[in-house]
This record gives structure tokens, sequence and C-alpha cells, in this order.
């Protein structure tokens, strides 16, 4: 090779040494005395996984492992062509692949430092970062569902919003944590389905009648399609629910996607809602074009709302008078006095929802 290639761990693996030579190849990676490169930490198999020249390239191999290999957060069943400067994990241990003791050629044919590997940041200081438990929750369906009351303005119940959290040991409860871990695996859409399969199985079970309000991460926007096919299995499996579909107001930018979006969701009968208006850039003309059942108004409109003078007043009175006139419901959430309750009610706002009325729960669990 013209290069020496090396493994870089992290600070924060202590039982790890900081620099793995990759000097003679191929090389098997695993617990076993006899592979070339021993790594006697949990997690790892006995034989983990193989790196290889292939065609002048480098390539890496999982060897079966229990665990599993990944490389830039996708994991392998097959042998991969890895470069320098890519994210391998064996199991939840974290490498970034190197190179030094040479020159490489970039690609107009000039040279550069082998060692220098342009835009790649850092190592995390602390990892796995849990990733090993996440795989295990999407493996396994460690998650369970809670539900929070949707309540009239007058306080009677409406209906619920049906929210997504952990069961596992090692991760939080809160849905914050889960997603973050599931961006660097490039799972947030595997997690959020996980999520809202178990939420519909659970409201199922129940024999939930009321309306029943679900999310869906962004990432699932940038395909319209699946998740409509998502939305439409779920929905000849569960017929009897009462659904209301919620579309985060920043995913609403293409009138001509959410009107067949709309379209879709009224043949599967169910209903739309915009969340988080106001967020971001309130779009009114979505409103009008594509007019949703719900809009719920973002909990920074909401936050704070104790004085009928003030400016946060007249702005939400004036939104909720024009989207009432469009014939659109509305909701406030994030409500967590009594003072900002009663003035919701005074400005006409249909529902309400948020800790000063009940927190979220688990399903069954009352």
């Amino acid at each position: 090779m013209n290069a020496q290639y090396y493994l870089e761990s992290s600070d924060g693996q202590s039982r790890l040494p900081r620099r793995l030579e990759l000097s003679e190849l191929p090389v098997t990676v695993g617990r076993h005395p006899d592979c070339g490169l021993q790594l006697n930490v949990d997690r790892i198999s006995r034989l983990h996984a193989r790196f290889a020249l292939s065609n002048g390239e480098l390539c890496l191999e999982d060897l079966g492992s229990t665990n599993g290999t990944f490389v830039n957060h996708q994991r392998i069943s097959r042998s991969t062509p890895v470069s320098a400067g890519d994210v391998i994990h064996l199991a939840d241990h974290e490498f970034r692949l190197m190179r030094d003791a040479g020159a490489q050629q970039a690609t107009d044919g000039s040279a550069i430092s082998a060692d220098t590997v342009v835009g790649l940041s850092t190592l995390p200081r602390q990892f796995p970062l849990q990733m090993a438990a996440l795989i295990d929750l999407l493996d396994n369906d460690r998650v369970t569902t809670y539900y929070q009351d949707i309540r009239t303005a007058e306080g009677d119940l409406f209906g619920w919003e049906l929210l997504g959290r952990s069961t596992h040991p090692e991760l939080s409860e809160g849905p914050g944590q889960l997603f973050s871990l599931a961006s660097a695996l490039n799972s947030e859409v595997r997690l959020s389905r996980l999520l809202r399969r178990q939420s519909f199985a659970a409201a199922s079970r129940a024999r939930l009648t009321q309306p029943l309000f679900f999310n869906n991460h962004p990432a699932e926007c940038e395909d319209f399609d699946e998740l409509l096919a998502e939305l439409a299995r779920l929905r000849e499996r569960y017929p009897d629910l009462d659904l209301v579909f919620e579309v985060h107001e920043a995913a609403v930018t293409d009138l001509s996607v959410m009107a067949r979006v709309r379209k879709a969701l009224d043949r599967m009968h169910i209903r739309l809602a915009y969340d988080d208006f106001g967020a971001g850039q309130a779009r009114l003309l979505e409103l009008v074009e594509v007019p949703p059942d719900f809009l719920k108004f973002d909990i920074s409109l909401v936050r704070g709302l104790d004085d009928r003078e003030s400016a946060k007043y007249r702005l939400l009175s004036a939104l909720n008078g024009l989207i009432s006139d469009m014939g659109i419901k509305t909701l406030a959430e994030g409500i967590e006095t009594r003072e900002t309750a009663m003035l919701c009610r005074e400005i006409g706002i249909d529902f309400v929802q948020g800790f000063y009325f009940s927190r979220p729960r688990e399903i069954g669990i009352d």
C-alpha cells in the first residue's frame, strides 16, 4: 500500500487504544486470540469483521457478528469499500478510518497530505452514544404509547394526542434523545413508523373512540408517497380509529403535493391538522388553498399568555378569528395555567391541550 491505514478511537472509549494499526492486510478483528487485531471488549464478537484489499480498494466485511458492523452509520452485510474519513462502528464501538505515511493524490492529480481529511469533524468525545441500545429498541420494539388529553375550551374531553416513549433501560423515555440518536443512524423514518404502529395498536386494544392526533417525522415528508402508503396499510388494519394526521407547518411547502396528500387522507377517512402554526413562517396561502380540519397554534404563541392587553393576546386573537372564518377548528397547546386557559377560551379557540388539563400517561394506565 502507498499509505498506512489505521483506526482512530475516541477519547471516551477508555478500554480501547487511541490508534489501531491496520499494517498487514487482510486482518481479522475480534475477541479471539488468533485475530490479527484482537479487541477483547464487550459486544465485539470472537470473529467480528475483516479488513482486506480488493482490486486496490480497502474493504470491510462483517463476519456474522452478533451486534453488527456499520460504515457511516449503515449496517453492512457484504464486503464494503471504505476510505479515509469513514466512520466505522464495530458493535457500539466507534472509529474513524485514517491514513498516514505517504501522500494521496487529489482528484486533480496534485498531492495532499495523507492524514488530512478535508471537511471532517473531529470524533465526539463520548461514545458509543447509546447506539447499540437504539438498535436494540428498533429491532425489538422496545417502546410504549402515551396519550395526552385534548379538550374543548370549556374543559370537556374531545380526544387525545398519541405520544411514543422508550421502554429501553439505557435510553431516555422521551422522543428527543431517541430521534437524535436515530438521526446519526439515518433511522428517523424507521423510528417514527415504529412509534406510530405501536400507538395505533395500543389505541385499538384500549378501544379508544375519540379523535386521535398523531405525528410524523419531517424526514417522512421527503417521500409523501411512501408515507401515504404506510398510512393506508395502517388504516386498513385499524379501520375503527378516528385519526387526525398532524403535519408540521414547515412541511407544507408545495401546494400541489399537499392537495394530493389531502385527497389521499380523505379517501382513508383521516382528518388533517397543521401543527406548530406560527413556529416559523405562517403560511396563510396554504390555509386557503389546502385547508386542514384543525390548526394547532405553536406553543410559542400560547406560553406566557396571561394578559388580554398584551401583543401576544392581540396576535393570537386576530389569527384565530381569521382561521375560524375559514371553517378551520383551532387548538392551543402548551397551556399550563388557569389564566392562559381562560384567555384562550375568551379568544374563541376551539380546543386546548397542556399540563394544566393533563400530563401524558401510558394508554391503559390512568
